[in-house]
């Protein structure tokens, strides 16, 4: 799965999508970086299908699912009685949470007037679509809400073409480099931002936008 098309990032790179010696690396380049991608976000980003599980708590609105954003809701149940006063709010959709205002209640004992830090059944089960189509699916549409977002694409080359030029000078890591005294500076992840993303600090910041946020 990659979250860019090879030919894009070929065009930025100015080599001809005729010339595929340098296909193998370039393809290898931007599936690592689309890992990366998911990991720093923090979701699979392909459109599925799932069927999930959730525990109750007490006095909560929203519940949040492994999945976003979400796209659309096929079924949901509590203890196996199906229920349809749910509402998918784009607000909360695009982090994977699903609203619906009489609050998620299952089999568990109330203790008092806030959520129960104790967890409860597995009570609610929820099938939904979630995730973007991906560049070279056949119902990708470039724009679409269901297609994925530009940002995320060009984060995404933007990553792969840093690496390649960087891998391509012969000087992978090297920061800064100076003659006379001889001083090389490596580079590093910024600590402040996200040292295990292996992504650079601008490509973290385009991401940022759709890093998951749960529930306060």
């Amino acid at each position: 799965m990659t979250l860019c098309a090879l030919s894009d990032v070929k065009t930025m790179l100015d080599i001809a999508v005729s010339d595929t010696t340098k296909d193998t690396k370039l393809n290898l380049m931007t599936k690592q970086v689309s890992a990366r991608i998911i990991n720093f976000i923090g979701y699979p980003v392909a459109r599925a299908t799932h069927t999930e599980e959730v525990r109750c708590v007490n006095n909560r609105q929203l519940i949040e699912l492994r999945a976003c954003p979400i796209q659309s809701v096929s079924a949901v149940s509590i203890a196996g009685v199906a229920i349809t006063d749910y509402v998918i709010l784009p607000e909360y959709a695009k982090f994977g949470m699903l609203y619906r205002g009489s609050g998620w209640v299952g089999n568990y004992y109330t203790r008092d007037m806030t959520y129960d830090p104790v967890s409860g059944f597995w009570d609610i089960k929820v099938t939904y679509d979630a995730g973007w189509y991906l560049p070279g699916d056949v119902d990708y549409t470039e724009g679409d809400e269901d297609s994925l977002p530009l940002d995320i694409q060009n984060a995404a080359m933007q990553a792969v073409i840093e690496w390649y030029r960087v891998n391509s000078s012969g000087s992978e890591g090297l920061k800064s480099h100076s003659e006379g005294g001889i001083s090389d500076t490596w580079a590093t992840t910024d600590p402040a931002h996200n040292p295990a993303s292996g992504l650079s600090l601008g490509v973290c910041q385009m991401l940022e936008p759709y890093q998951r946020k749960g529930i306060a």
